[in-house]
């Protein structure tokens, strides 16, 4: 066998074009693109180091990173040179490449998307899971382009309470805590274990309970069924999930199911706009009465827990939509084991997610955003034992 000589090359120089070594995310290429492969390297017009490959085979193009500063990986090809007879090993670049946008014709450089601040990420949250006076803030800030502080401040202004006194002294009021304002079920705060933080009778009675039993045999469904209703949104999507997860023993089932039941009554209740508090039964002025059937005992109970009455008619007052709300989320850490998601149960009370993250603050619960999911998620949980935030006075306001 002829000897031949080997030069190694540990760097790419200015006679040698880069070499890669590629693999796709969506698999192995289409053989018919063999022949239409294509590739060129961009530079990224704010980093000297950071390039990306991009690879054209047939009507599809890819897309991958890599860092030129980096270290190789100890893998090499080799290159002859048939009329030297000399083989030059060329370090291998691995890039994985992903399906992209086309990036144009542009043959030297690119430009690295930036990278979104905190600000924007609240903002984006806001937009896919706010309320409406959240989105309404975020859009008139973009619009304007003010700063988030500047908008809190004039808000804060705006919503100052007159206090009425007979001079011009300071005046000095204390905030109050959820558990002052009523809007808490009753609470252990001893207790290590979190089933007996907020016991159940306090804001689910047994004889609640009972009389529901006779009202959940309209959840009994089979994969059809609920696909069907899926479709259809008969019901909110979390109350969907929780079909889905019914457990199979009957009495478990049926137990889980009035817990289910009585959830969907509190959707609709905390959904009570003042027209519907003007009909003889706000729950059955829906579309489908026959969704919010309910005992009169059940009917009873949540009217008088939740509202007042206002003349002929009943009010239902922000303090009580608190507590409600707060009912909910109960309800919620219960059936799925005191820690869950809450994007879903935020879009079926169209609730945004400082208001859910202020009264799990409220509760003693933890809030923590989980943004590393492709949609920020708020992830909710009741831990033991219960840490409340301490009251603190409220800013001294002259008049």
């Amino acid at each position: 066998m002829a000897s031949r000589t080997v030069r190694a090359v540990t760097k790419n120089t200015d006679d040698l074009k880069p070499l890669f070594s590629v693999s796709f995310t969506n698999g192995l290429l289409d053989p018919s693109a063999y022949n239409t492969v294509s590739a060129r390297v961009l530079k990224c017009k704010h980093s000297e180091r950071l390039h990306k490959l991009v690879v054209k085979a047939g009507d599809m193009e890819y897309a991958g990173d890599y860092d030129q500063s980096t270290r190789d990986d100890g893998k090499y090809i080799g290159v002859e040179d048939i009329e030297s007879g000399e083989m030059t090993l060329v370090p291998l670049k691995r890039v994985r490449l992903r399906p992209a946008v086309s990036l144009g014709q542009e043959p030297d450089e690119w430009i690295e998307p930036a990278k979104k601040s905190r600000q924007e990420q609240n903002d984006s949250l806001i937009e896919a899971f706010g309320g409406a006076k959240q989105k309404q803030r975020v859009m008139k800030r973009k619009r304007h382009g003010l700063d988030q502080d500047m908008i809190n401040a004039a808000l804060d202004s705006a919503n100052v309470e007159d206090i009425s006194v007979t001079d011009s002294s300071t005046v000095e009021t204390p905030v109050k805590t959820a558990a002052e304002e009523d809007i808490l079920p009753p609470h252990d705060t001893e207790t290590t274990n979190p089933d007996k933080c907020y016991p159940l009778e306090g804001y689910f009675p047994e004889y609640i309970r009972k009389d529901l039993e006779e009202f959940v045999d309209d959840f009994a469904c089979d994969a059809s069924t609920l696909a069907e209703w899926k479709s259809s949104k008969r019901y909110p999507e979390f109350i969907l999930t929780q079909l889905e997860k019914l457990p199979l023993e009957e009495l478990h089932r049926r137990k889980t199911s009035v817990y289910i039941k009585y959830l969907l009554f509190l959707l609709r209740l905390h959904a009570f706009k003042s027209i519907d508090l003007k009909q003889k039964d706000p729950f059955s002025s829906q579309d489908n009465e026959s969704l919010y059937q309910m005992p009169g005992s059940c009917f009873d109970y949540l009217l008088n827990t939740y509202t007042v009455k206002a003349g002929k008619s009943r009010a239902f007052p922000q303090r009580l939509k608190d507590k409600a709300l707060i009912t909910i989320l109960l309800l919620a850490l219960r059936l799925e084991n005191n820690s869950f998601c809450c994007n879903k149960l935020m879009a079926d009370l169209k609730v945004g997610g400082k208001k859910i993250c202020d009264l799990a603050k409220a509760m003693g619960c933890k809030a923590k955003m989980n943004r590393k999911a492709q949609v920020p998620e708020i992830i909710l949980e009741l831990a033991a034992p219960l840490k409340f935030p301490a009251a603190t006075p409220a800013p001294r306001r002259r008049r």
